[in-house]
Order: C-alpha cells, then structure tokens, then sequence
C-alpha cells in the first residue's frame, strides 16, 4: 500500500488570499521558505503545463531552527513543481521534485531512496473562521522501496510543511 501524507491547516485568511499566496509569485516569495533558509522563486508560472522552479540556500542565524536547515550555511538545493491541474481558489494539483541547478528533476540529495516525484494535491474551501487547506503528498511512479522510504519518513515530511506554514500564517497576518 503507497503511504500517504496528509496535513490540514485553517488560516484566518479569506480563500482568495489564500489561494493568491500559492499562485502569485509575490506572495509565494514572501513566506515560501523553512526557517533557516533563504529561498529565491527562479521561474514562477502556476499554470496548468506551467511550473516553478526555486533555490533554497541555508543561511547562518543562530535563532533558526537547525533541525529545519537544510545543513551549513551558504547549502543549495533546488526544487521544482510541475503544475498539472490549477482550479482557481479550489486546488492546485503537480508533480513536486528536488532539481539541479538547471531544473532537471534529481534523487533527494540527503535522503537516498526518496520518491523522484512527489503527487501534490492541495484544495482550499472556505471554512468558519478563514480557509481551510488540505495538502496530500503521495509517491509518484515509486519504487516499493521509495514509496517504504517517503512511508519512514511522514513525520519530517509534517515537520518541514508545518514550520513552512507557520511562515504562511505569519504571513497572512501581515495582510490584514
């Protein structure tokens, strides 16, 4: 059985705003990033055959969350997201990959055995109190042995999109 990931978050946002900080380079830039990082959008197109593409470089601060940070400072990695389906303020759904520098899809750098490709699937609806988001992450043409790894490994996988969300919430409450 392919191991699933699965992470809902409600934020005191309209779904329009919401929505906008996932499909609008701007916004995106803004709070895109784990603690510890920099991250920089290199190409930005959320449509569907569209895609983004973007760096992330480990930067020193002494109060980022080490656990978080992708290694020592001035550590580069690279991720691109393949846009398959973009429903406006409804859900985003693409292929999500680590990637060189040039954008070509690569095996995750510290974790052999990832999945190459990673389904992403995320919907917003409107909900009391603000927007509620509801992100699934599932092995895309894995292996057994990837998908046993990505299985192994929800709990990062939950740690790394809740301190990106944290930033996302953060975020939001700037724009009111």
């Amino acid at each position: 059985m392919t191991p699933v990931f699965n992470l809902k978050r409600v934020f005191k946002a309209p779904q329009s705003l919401v929505w906008a900080c996932w499909t609008q380079q701007a916004h995106m830039q803004a709070w895109f990033t784990p603690p510890g990082s920099a991250t920089k959008l290199i190409h930005f197109d959320c449509s569907p055959g569209g895609y983004t593409f973007y760096s992330m470089t480990t930067v020193a601060n002494d109060e980022a969350d080490h656990d978080c940070a992708q290694g020592e400072a001035g550590n580069v990695m690279y991720g691109k997201s393949q846009y398959h389906e973009v429903n406006p303020e409804d859900k985003i759904v693409y292929l999500n990959s680590f990637a060189d520098a040039e954008g070509n899809p690569i095996a995750h750098p510290m974790a052999p055995g990832w999945p190459l490709f990673l389904h992403t699937r995320i919907t917003f609806r409107t909900v009391e109190g603000g927007t509620e988001m509801d992100l699934t992450w599932v092995p895309y043409e894995a292996t057994e042995a990837e998908a046993k790894t990505f299985g192994e490994n929800l709990d990062g996988c939950r740690q790394g999109w809740t301190s990106s969300l944290d930033g996302l919430d953060t975020y939001l409450a700037g724009q009111s």
